[in-house]
C-alpha cells in the first residue's frame, strides 16, 4: 500500500461534515429529551466544552505523572 492510498483510506473512514452535523443534532435531541427542557442550539453553542476540559485535565495529569516518573 502506498502512502497516498493509506491517506485516502484514512480520509474515507472519517465522517463528513454533514454526518458530524447529524450526530450533533441527534445528541442534542437526546439531551433535550432526557433533561425535558427545550434547549436551543444557540444555548448549546454557548455551553462550556465539558468533555474537552476533561481531556485537557487528563492530559495535564498524564504529563505531570510522566515528569514525576522521569
Amino acid at each position: 500500500m502506498t502512502l497516498g492510498q493509506l491517506v485516502e483510506q484514512l480520509a474515507a473512514e472519517q465522517p463528513t461534515a454533514a454526518q458530524l452535523a447529524e450526530r450533533v443534532a441527534a445528541d442534542r435531541q437526546v439531551v433535550r429529551d432526557v433533561i425535558g427542557v427545550d434547549i436551543s442550539d444557540e444555548e448549546f453553542e454557548r455551553a462550556p466544552d465539558v468533555l474537552g476540559n476533561i481531556y485537557k485535565i487528563a492530559a495535564e495529569k498524564a504529563r505531570a505523572a510522566r515528569g514525576a516518573a522521569a
